[in-house]
């Protein structure tokens, strides 16, 4: 039988469908540890806010709904469902992450660079108001992240921002 012969009467190198192929497995493995480190600092950062929301000074007495309302309500919910959490990582079984990729140093590049630019947006917004820091901050992000479309760099932060200031700004009557 000559090259040409073999050539046409294999698979062309793949395997038949009745074998089994081992495939990689990338996927990152369960971790209880894990599972209770962010189920306990979801709780510890829900505690902290809503001590901060009850601290909110106000200028004057509010009857019924006021500025602390909103905060506290969502500091309590999110402690009731971190003390959920919390119980859920300590007594059920752990949690599968099959979905999740292992971590990678390109991952943590782009964990520290966002953490980074968020120190600098608050910063920034501190000092040049909530606009403009506001869409750079949101151009960053999506290009940290991977977006690369002119059209979504422009679109996407100029109208998130403008939607949250009118909110703010106009139904609310909160500045920024």
């Amino acid at each position: 039988m000559t090259g040409l012969e073999k050539l046409a009467a294999s698979s062309g190198g793949l395997a038949p469908p009745d074998e089994t192929v081992a495939e990689y497995d990338f996927s990152a493995s369960p971790s209880r540890r894990l599972e209770i480190a962010v189920a306990v600092t979801a709780l510890a950062l829900s505690v902290v806010a809503l001590v901060l929301s009850r601290n909110i000074y106000l200028r004057m007495g509010a009857g019924g709904l006021d500025p602390k309302w909103w905060p506290t309500l969502l500091s309590v919910l999110a402690g009731g469902l971190s003390a959920i959490l919390v119980a859920m990582s300590l007594f059920g079984p752990a949690m599968g992450r099959g979905d999740l990729e292992s971590s990678h140093r390109d991952g943590w590049t782009r964990m520290l660079t966002a953490l980074t630019l968020t120190v600098l947006y608050v910063v920034a917004w501190w000092g040049l108001g909530y606009v403009l820091p506001t869409a750079v901050y949101l151009l960053a992000l999506l290009w940290v992240f991977g977006l690369r479309s002119p059209r979504g760099l422009i679109v996407f932060p100029v109208i998130t921002t403008a939607f949250i200031y009118g909110l703010f700004h106009f139904l609310l009557r909160v500045p920024l």
